[in-house]
């Protein structure tokens, strides 16, 4: 019963969060606030995924994190913005993509930002989920990093800052995120100049587990690496397991580019491995076409997964 008067609760509390936040909206537009810059976005991504286990094989149509979302930036003064982001997943093959529900809420936020940095409350992917930069090229697919690592948290109720330039090319961003229990903390340290981007994060204990990791991102080239490595530590048990991810992108014209990715990590998988392949084509301004095959493999091999995939990614 008390289970589910929290789930209860917890859907009222959601529910009423996106209440106030068009109820912000309406009276926004009330006032005489002009918005220097504001957009609907949205993006479709739609894979046709062949998958093999224990040399059964099945297929399947995935929606991989497609989303609608608005976000507006509003002169406070001329040194201060206030800045607002709705986003949604949306699910185009059942229309359902949290459960029963038709939208899934994704960065959610309203803030301030000028000289001082950004300020934001809402929800938000953490700092350290943020940290990764964009090492993993398989991302809201089912090669997705999150199949062997923790610390893919998009969290509510999280109060972020982020830091303008301490010095050049180094922000930090400072995350605290409340739940029903106690807050949590996520930071990371980026740095972003001379054509080289590193990330530096910390999770204290979010979701049960205290991580640190850190990344790079150097184009040479045509091409760019990326590698990961991340520590994580089990709250409960104090088990300590490590892993990492390596990924080179390589254009091979000015919309083509071939992907190359492999992973190795204990954290969430024993003898968790994951090794993939793919291919894109920048059709136009909006469409892009993909193809990939990824192979999983863990201790029990009977759990093995080959996984090849066609789709489409349509951004407006």
């Amino acid at each position: 019963m008390k289970q589910n008067i929290y789930k209860t609760q917890k859907r009222t509390t959601q529910s009423n969060n996106n209440f106030s936040i068009f109820f912000l909206l309406l009276c926004m537009s009330t006032i005489n606030l002009t918005a220097a810059d504001a957009e609907i976005y949205g993006k479709i991504n739609l894979d046709r995924l062949s998958t093999e286990v224990d040399s059964k094989p099945s297929s399947e149509t995935n929606s991989n994190a497609s989303r609608l979302g608005y976000k507006a930036k509003f002169k406070l003064s001329s040194k201060v913005n206030f800045l607002i982001q709705i986003e949604n997943e949306i699910d185009v093959t059942d229309g359902k993509a949290d459960k029963n529900k038709v939208l899934k809420q994704r960065n959610t936020f309203i803030g301030i930002s000028g000289d001082f940095g950004k300020l934001f409350a809402g929800t938000h992917d953490t700092a350290f989920k943020k940290s990764q930069l964009k090492v993993d090229l398989f991302n809201d697919t089912k090669s997705d990093i999150k199949n062997l690592f923790v610390g893919e948290n998009r969290s509510q109720d999280l109060v972020g800052y982020i830091s303008p330039e301490i010095i050049e090319g180094l922000k930090v961003t400072l995350n605290n995120i409340k739940t029903s229990s106690k807050s949590y903390q996520s930071y990371s340290f980026d740095y972003n100049a001379n054509n080289f981007k590193s990330s530096f994060g910390i999770d204290s204990g979010l979701k049960g587990y205290e991580s640190k990791r850190f990344a790079i991102l150097k184009p040479i080239n045509n091409s760019t690496f990326g590698f990961l490595y991340q520590e994580s530590i089990n709250v409960e048990t104090s088990n300590k397991e490590s892993g990492y991810v390596a990924s080179l992108k390589h254009k091979l014209s000015s919309r083509s580019s071939l992907m190359f990715q492999t992973s190795e990590s204990d954290i969430k998988l024993i003898g968790g491995k994951q090794n993939a392949v793919g291919y894109s084509y920048q059709y136009n301004s909006i469409l892009k076409l993909f193809t990939s095959y990824s192979k999983r493999s863990q201790s029990d091999s009977l759990k093995n997964k080959k996984m090849i995939s066609v789709g489409f990614e349509l951004k407006f």
